[in-house]
């Protein structure tokens, strides 16, 4: 386990616009607010459609996942939660990991790995904390080859 200690320093109410691409729009936002430790503490609304991946095995490692091809889900969609992490990549700028519940318009549901190209319906509304004391960051993890959390304390 990796772990480290810290506050909130701010909270964001956002509320996104109908088309607005809401990766798109919540990375902007954060790079105007020079956001980079951060969590999605609350995310509802409604989107034109969806699109997000889910884990596959990767081929010939047994064991170790990666996110498969994108799942897409064309007509309205109800965004019932959002929950991710704000972290800060190798270059300094803020770097999005947000995992996101749908259900489509008989009730279905889906979730997954929430990806870019998803845009506003009616509304999608966001409440998002800076946090201080951690550094957010991703880093791969030599075992899985893949980016993962990887808390600093500050």
């Amino acid at each position: 386990m990796k772990s480290a200690e810290g506050t909130f320093k701010k909270l964001y109410a956002i509320r996104f616009e109908p088309g607005e691409d809401v990766m798109e729009s919540l990375q902007s936002f954060c790079e105007a607010h020079d956001l980079k430790n951060g969590v999605i503490v609350s995310g509802i609304g409604s989107l034109e459609g969806c699109s997000f991946f889910d884990p596959s095995e990767i081929p010939g490692k047994p064991g170790l996942y990666e996110y498969g091809a994108p799942i897409e889900k064309p007509s309205p969609i109800e965004l019932i939660s959002m929950g991710g992490i704000i972290c800060t990549d190798a270059e300094g700028k803020p770097s999005l990991h947000i995992h996101a519940s749908f259900a489509d318009e008989a009730g279905n549901g889906f979730a997954g790995h929430f990806k870019a190209g998803n845009r506003v319906l009616t509304t999608v509304e966001l409440v998002v904390a800076e946090i201080e004391g951690i550094a957010m960051t991703r880093a791969i993890d030599p075992l899985r080859g893949v980016p993962c959390f990887t808390p600093v304390q500050l």
